[in-house]
């Protein structure tokens, strides 16, 4: 079997307005080569012509539900292919379900493709065994201090406090999550991959464990609570973002 690309893209997407928007970024942002679809029949020949090594699935395509594609994609080519599900019908296809299929995430939507190109780039950077880089060149003010994230130092006064990479991770993944409103909260399950590149439903009170073990020690170095927490439904689990006491600060 040929090796898979990833620097390819399968993006399988029926909201046009929404595929050029994400093709423009991946393809600018990401570097990616894209190739789209709108069909569900045409999934599976676009990934062996191309052997790309992503597929984005919107669940709801043109010719039909695309749910039962993963477990085949999977029985296929094995871990080789990172399955993203997209779906803004959480109730009718839950999390569970498809994660336990074979996806490797499930997004809801509406979800900022920038927040998912951070994702792509954690699982790429196990997968290959580097360290995740920084967003380079952002700064966070936070009480009386300023979080340096590329260099993970927080200085308040004569105070400089460093915070660890998973600390770190558990910001980043929220500050993608900005948009022309403010913070946006971020569901738990993206927030475990994202931290830990594990899957929250292996042992998701374990991971709630960690999370709130995180919120005390990172409010306890910056000298104030920057997390907000929103409880869920009975799928979704509690959802994170940052709370108003962080302003991101531009360049």
């Amino acid at each position: 079997m040929a090796m898979h690309n990833y620097d390819r893209i399968i993006l399988a997407e029926d909201d046009m307005a929404r595929a050029r928007e994400m093709r423009e970024i991946f393809e600018q942002i990401g570097t990616y080569d894209v190739r789209g679809t709108k069909l569900k029949s045409e999934v599976m020949n676009l990934l062996e012509e191309t052997t790309a090594g992503w597929l984005i699935l919107d669940l709801n395509l043109e010719d039909g539900n695309a749910s039962d594609l993963v477990p085949l994609i999977r029985e296929k080519y094995g871990n080789k292919v990172f399955i993203i599900i997209l779906s803004g019908y959480f109730e009718d296809y839950p999390e569970h379900d498809l994660l336990s299929r074979g996806a490797d995430l499930y997004l809801r939507k509406p979800y900022r493709p920038k927040a998912l190109l951070m994702q792509m780039e954690a699982l790429r950077a196990r997968m290959e065994g580097v360290e995740l880089k920084h967003e380079s060149g952002v700064k966070l003010k936070i009480g009386d201090g300023v979080l340096d994230m590329e260099k993970g130092i927080y200085k308040a006064g004569n105070r400089e406090t460093t915070i660890t990479s998973t600390q770190s991770k558990l910001i980043e993944i929220l500050v993608s999550a900005r948009d022309e409103d403010g913070w946006s909260y971020v569901n738990r399950a993206q927030v475990v991959t994202y931290v830990w590149g594990e899957n929250l439903d292996a042992d998701p009170m374990a991971y709630g464990q960690r999370l709130r073990k995180m919120r005390h020690v990172l409010g306890k170095n910056l000298g104030v609570d920057i997390l907000e927490v929103l409880r869920g439904g009975r799928r979704g689990g509690p959802n994170y973002r940052l709370s108003s006491e962080v302003i991101f600060l531009e360049e």
